[in-house]
C-alpha cells in the first residue's frame, strides 16, 4: 500500500512538473483545469485501490491450539494438614512403686514385650526369702527325720503329716515371696524401641511431681492424624480415598481413611481423622503431611482448564474448532472445579477440539489455524 502511493505520489508530481515546463506555451487558466481533472482520476483510482487492499486484510486467520476431549477422570479434594503419628506409645511402670535399682536399657534400643527395662529395691521381700530358705532347710530335715521313722514303724501318722505339711507350707510362702518380688521389676508392655529413658537410679516411681519415664514406642504402628473442619462431617467419612503427600521426603501414597471420628470437638469444630500406614524407616513421628481428602470423584468427566471458559451474561461458553476450521462459541454446564480444571456437566462430545490458546484474539464464527496436534 505504501509502495503504491509511493508510485502515484511520483506520477502525480512528473504531471505537475511536466506542466509547469510547458506553461509557456499553455493559458494558465486551462492548465489548472487540466490538472485539476487529472488529480481527481488519481484520487479515484487510488480509493479503489485502497479499497480493494482493505478487503483483503480483512479476512483474518488466527493460530490456535485445541484438546480434543475425552473423558478422563476428575476428583475433588480438600487439602488439610496431618502429622505422623505413633499408634502405640507406652511408660514402662512397676506394679508396685518403689526405688530404683538398676536401668538395664537405653534409648534406641529394641525390647520385647515382657522384658526387663529397670529393677527397684526390695530389701525386704530378698530378707524375707532369705529366712524362709533357713525355715525350709530345717523343715526339710524334720519332714525326713519323721519319714524314716514312719518308715521303721516308729511315730505316729499324724507327726508325719504334720511334719509333711510344714515343709510344704514354707515352701509355698517361698514361692509367693519370689512371685510379689517380680512385681519390683519394671517390664515392657509392648515391642518396641526405647525412646527415652528419664530416670535415674535412686529415683522412686512414688514422687508424683518428678516421676522417671522410660517410654517405649512401636514404630511398626504408625498413622496420620489429620483434623477436618465440621462442615466437611457429611462427605468425609471411614473408607474416604485419600491421598498423603510427604514434602519432607518426596513420597506419595494412595490410601482411604481407617477411621473418622463421630464427634466434633466443641473448642477447634473439627474431627479427627485417621489413616494407617506401612512400616517404613523414612516415616517418622511427627513428621508433616499433607492430606487430600477426595470429595467428589467422576470417572468418566469432561474436563478443561477453567482460563478457557467464557463468562457472558448468556451463560458459560467454550471455543471450539467446527468443521469449516471457524471458532465457534458454545455453551456449556459447569460443575465441580479443582486446581485450574472444571468440570463439564453438559454442552460437549466426544472428539471436539476445544480451544485452548488463543481464545482471547476470538469473535464467534472467526477463521482458525490448528497449530497443535490434539491430544
Amino acid at each position: 500500500m505504501n509502495i503504491l502511493k509511493s508510485t502515484i505520489s511520483i506520477t502525480i508530481f512528473s504531471a505537475l512538473l511536466a506542466a509547469c515546463g510547458g506553461s509557456q506555451s499553455k493559458n494558465p487558466e486551462t492548465e489548472l483545469v487540466s490538472l485539476k481533472k487529472q488529480q481527481k482520476e488519481i484520487q479515484e483510482k487510488i480509493a479503489k485501490l485502497e479499497a480493494s487492499q482493505g478487503k483483503k486484510d480483512s479476512i483474518r486467520v488466527t493460530p490456535v491450539e485445541v484438546i480434543s476431549m475425552t473423558p478422563s477422570v476428575f476428583k475433588n479434594y480438600i487439602d488439610v494438614q496431618g502429622k505422623v503419628d505413633i499408634d502405640e506409645v507406652v511408660n514402662a511402670i512397676p506394679e508396685t512403686p518403689g526405688i530404683i535399682q538398676s536401668i538395664l536399657v537405653k534409648p534406641g534400643q529394641y525390647v520385647s514385650k515382657g522384658q526387663v527395662v529397670a529393677t527397684l529395691r526390695s530389701e525386704t521381700i530378698d530378707r524375707g526369702v532369705a529366712q524362709l530358705d533357713q525355715q525350709i532347710n530345717f523343715a526339710k530335715i524334720l519332714y525326713e527325720k519323721q519319714k524314716r521313722l514312719w518308715d521303721q514303724e516308729i511315730g505316729t501318722e499324724v507327726q508325719l503329716l504334720t511334719a509333711k505339711n510344714q515343709y510344704e507350707n514354707l515352701l509355698k510362702q517361698k514361692q509367693m515371696s519370689l512371685s510379689q518380688k517380680q512385681s519390683f521389676n519394671v517390664y515392657s508392655p509392648i515391642n518396641g524401641i526405647v525412646d527415652a529413658v528419664n530416670a535415674t537410679v535412686g529415683q522412686s516411681f512414688a514422687n508424683p511431681v518428678n516421676a522417671p519415664v522410660i517410654r517405649i514406642v512401636n514404630t511398626n504402628k504408625l498413622k496420620i492424624k489429620a483434623n477436618v473442619a465440621e462442615n466437611y462431617a457429611g462427605i468425609v467419612h471411614t473408607g474416604s480415598n485419600t491421598m498423603l503427600i510427604f514434602p519432607d521426603i518426596r513420597d506419595t501414597l494412595i490410601t482411604k481413611i481407617n477411621y473418622a471420628e463421630r464427634t466434633i470437638d466443641p473448642i477447634t469444630r473439627t474431627f479427627a481423622t485417621y489413616i494407617s500406614l506401612s512400616p517404613n524407616p523414612r516415616f517418622q513421628p511427627n513428621m508433616t503431611a499433607q492430606v487430600k481428602i477426595a470429595t467428589y470423584e467422576n470417572n468418566r468427566a469432561w474436563v478443561l482448564p477453567i482460563a478457557v471458559i467464557q463468562k457472558t451474561d448468556q451463560g458459560d461458553f467454550v471455543y471450539k474448532v467446527d468443521e469449516k476450521n471457524k471458532a465457534l462459541l458454545v455453551p456449556v454446564t459447569l460443575g465441580n472445579t479443582y486446581m485450574g480444571n472444571v468440570e463439564i456437566l453438559s454442552g460437549l462430545n466426544l472428539g471436539d477440539k476445544i480451544i485452548t490458546v488463543g481464545y482471547d484474539q476470538l469473535n464467534n464464527n472467526d477463521p482458525v489455524l490448528i497449530a497443535n496436534t490434539p491430544q
